[in-house]
């Protein structure tokens, strides 16, 4: 595996930075890792500088009366340093000279001049180079562990491949020596969860490690891949135009697209990649790795083999989004959520019949905010499942207070994939209806095609139990891509909803009326009605109308109102749409 040399580089990168910074000499931690980079400078004067200090004890020890003072013990000082400067096998050294130095050259009493014993000596050379030993065993056996906790700091453990860390740190290192155009790609394992779920978790260490060791001859001398997440890998590739980068892509592409070996099976492994540009480093070392990140899961969104990073995937509106989402909490508790009421008109007689609930959110400081900004990225989190159950309660709320005034509709509410899958969903719904004393017949879920197909078997079971209940179902945007005809007639649904792009393009004479008409003709033939949303003229209400469509709403019969608003225009109406007053 070719990631040594790149752990080399980078080191030598994050070595520079970290010289450029001061030392704090409180920090005992921060000076060993000085002491460390500094080692071949200091070793240069080490060996002198421990000769100098041994010279000075000796001189001390001789002007102080001999060995049989304590000044003797000054030598201990000496040794460790010797130990700490020079290791194991230099603190023995250091020990042993320093034995020799105030052995038989030191005499017990100067005055005298009475020699010591050969025992003496030696015993103290030996108490000499055993603390000299120990010290230089502490020292190594320091210096091996934090340089195993800077290198599992930097790589990852498993596969031994360099980490996100250190890539940032091998970035900043380029700051003031990048001298060609590099592109930064992340290469993602999209299909990991299905991989691990038939093989465990090994799987996708071990294709992981496979990747590396395939993109190694792909990449330039001196780079190596990272893993920067359980399932991703990153690698810097040395370009000189976009040509050249489209033809190293395309081959990162075909070779790691290629089967993984695991076991004795082999193994595809779904490839995605995302990449940016990096010419000069302008920015933080972060940020392109982050742009490379946005790429790929726009890659994935996409469903392409690879996305290069643009100005216009940058993620403030991703960060907005976000935020937004950490606002729709305290937007439930403070009432800043509404529900706006768009009328179904019968095509038949024009009676008013029943409206669909649509959200709307009022920040006390971003104004309005338009439910595509927020619905559809809570429809893919937990949030979505509050925020379904608010508009439930809310909407059943209005309908009693409105068949108290003599209002008699029915309400639609849409319901999302997430809430469909939770287990408790059909009991939170009818438990919702108890609470209003309400008959399902006056409640109607609208819920997309994409809903129950993701898991059909359960999606129908849940739908029959909400129809034994007397809730009227409907397939809501019918037509814009999943629709499964050999299902269609299975599932419990009263009424199929037209989506908006047929009608809002409908034309007596165009095509787009041949697709109208058949979807009406298809659903009556299963006993199902149909309504058309995004009605917005004269001439498409009536077209509907003659071909016998059952309902519709739009903005050219009422655009979406309050509750209030609604009432009123209900009763000016007096409950019934007429097309020519």
């Amino acid at each position: 595996m070719r990631h040594d040399v790149g752990v080399d580089l980078y080191r030598g990168a994050a070595a520079a930075n970290q010289a450029r910074s001061r030392i704090n000499p409180f920090d005992p931690v921060a000076f060993y890792q000085w002491f460390e980079r500094h080692w071949e400078r200091l070793q240069w004067i080490t060996l002198p500088l421990l000769m100098v200090l041994m010279v000075g004890v000796y001189s001390l020890v001789y002007a102080t009366g001999g060995i049989k003072y304590v000044y003797s013990h000054s030598m201990y000082l000496v040794i460790l340093l010797g130990g700490f400067l020079l290791g194991a096998r230099g603190g023995l050294l250091i020990g042993l000279l320093a034995g020799v130095v105030l052995g038989p050259f030191m005499p017990i009493d100067v005055a005298t001049g009475e020699p010591q014993k050969l025992f003496n000596w030696l015993y103290r050379t030996g108490f000499f180079g055993l603390a000299g030993l120990l010290s230089g065993v502490a020292r190594d056996g320091t210096r091996h562990y934090l340089a195993h906790l800077n290198w599992a700091l930097r790589h990852d453990a498993v596969t031994g491949l360099s980490n996100r860390r250190a890539l940032i740190e091998y970035l900043e290192g380029l700051r003031d020596s990048q001298r060609q155009r590099l592109a930064l790609t992340v290469i993602s394992l999209d299909n990991v969860a299905e991989m691990e779920a038939a093989h465990g978790p090994d799987i996708t260490d071990e294709i992981i490690r496979q990747m590396a060791c395939r993109l190694g001859p792909k990449l330039n001398r001196g780079h190596c891949c990272y893993r920067i997440n359980t399932h991703q890998v990153a690698a810097l590739i040395a370009i000189s135009t976009d040509a050249d980068l489209e033809r190293r892509l395309e081959d990162v592409t075909a070779e790691c697209g290629e089967p993984y070996a695991f076991g004795q099976i082999r193994i595809h492994g779904d490839i995605r990649i995302g990449y940016a540009d990096i010419s000069q480093l302008d920015v933080e070392p972060e940020q392109y790795l982050r742009r490379a990140e946005m790429a790929l899961r726009n890659a994935s969104t996409l469903s392409q083999h690879r996305v290069r990073f643009t100005p216009d995937l940058d993620t403030l509106h991703t960060r907005e989004n976000l935020e937004l989402l950490g606002e729709l909490t305290a937007a439930l508790l403070t009432n800043q959520l509404a529900l706006h009421y768009q009328p179904k008109i019968n095509l038949a007689d024009g009676r008013i019949t029943g409206v669909e609930a649509l959200m709307r959110w009022n920040h006390p400081e971003r104004g309005f905010i338009p439910p595509g900004k927020f619905i559809p990225r809570a429809e893919q989190s937990t949030l979505i499942d509050r925020l379904t159950a608010w508009a439930l309660d809310t909407a059943l709320a209005q309908l009693v207070a409105w068949r108290r005034d003599g209002l008699e509709l029915t309400v639609a509410v849409n319901v999302s994939t997430h809430n469909l899958m939770q287990p408790n969903f059909v009991d939170s719904v009818v438990n919702l209806l108890k609470k209003h004393d309400l008959p399902g017949q006056h409640l109607e879920l609208e819920v997309t095609e994409g809903a129950f197909m993701m898991d059909l078997d359960h999606s129908i079971d849940k739908l029959k139990r909400l129809a034994d209940h007397g809730i009227q179902l409907s397939i809501d945007d019918f037509g814009t891509g999943y629709s499964s005809l050999r299902y269609l007639n299975d599932l419990p649904v009263s009424i199929i909803k037209i989506d908006q792009s047929f009608i809002r393009t409908l034309s007596p004479t165009g095509p787009t009326a041949h697709i109208v008409n058949a979807s009406v003709t298809l659903a009556h033939q299963l006993g199902k009605k149909v309504v058309a949303e995004g009605v917005e003229d004269a001439d498409v209400y009536r077209y509907l109308r003659d071909i016998e469509c059952d309902m519709a709403q739009g903005y050219f019969m009422q655009r979406p109102a309050s509750a209030d608003d609604l009432s009123r225009w209900y009763r000016s109406e007096q409950g019934v749409f007429r097309l020519d007053p």
